[in-house]
């Protein structure tokens, strides 16, 4: 079996194990890239932007300044986090490089359940969920996400 088709099976898994569940995102829990675990539900209260990404996808490497630069100018408005679906050392390397100032979380097979029980069901990269202060989720995008694009949505949440 190769490593593609062991993170798959890994995967879905998870995802037959987080849905049956029926947890909300908020319920989650994934690991900081100290690898200390992080209850997801600490980010409520506020607009949130959640980014799922991985260090070898070519438009989340576009994506990823652009959203650094809107978390800079939305904070202590919006929350932004990124959710790695790659290795812990991959993860933070990629961080430094790309000087990620908002909290990234990592989980391999973790992660794409998530992702998927949040209504990305191809599993596409990079996909983007952004949620209001309430919790609801508001909208999702799959693929490159604009920073006019995230902006103009950012603008309309409370």
């Amino acid at each position: 079996m190769t490593r593609l088709h062991a993170r798959l099976a890994a995967a879905t898994l998870a995802f037959i194990s987080l849905t049956a569940s029926a947890g909300s995102f908020f319920d989650a829990e994934l690991k900081d890239l100290s690898g200390k675990p992080q209850k997801l539900a600490t980010l409520q209260g506020k607009p949130l932007v959640v980014n799922y990404w991985a260090t070898w996808c070519s438009p989340c490497r576009e994506e990823i300044p652009e959203f650094v630069t809107l978390s800079k100018k939305y904070a202590g408005k919006v929350n932004f986090v990124g959710i790695a679906i790659d290795d812990a050392k991959s993860v933070g390397d990629f961080a430094k490089q790309y000087k990620i100032s908002y909290p990234t979380l990592i989980g391999e097979a973790d992660a794409m359940a998530l992702m998927k029980a949040e209504g990305n069901a191809i599993g596409g990269l990079p996909y983007t969920a952004i949620y209001d202060g309430q919790g609801r989720r508001v909208t999702t995008h799959t693929g490159r996400l604009s920073a006019a694009q995230l902006e103009s949505t950012l603008k309309t949440l409370k």
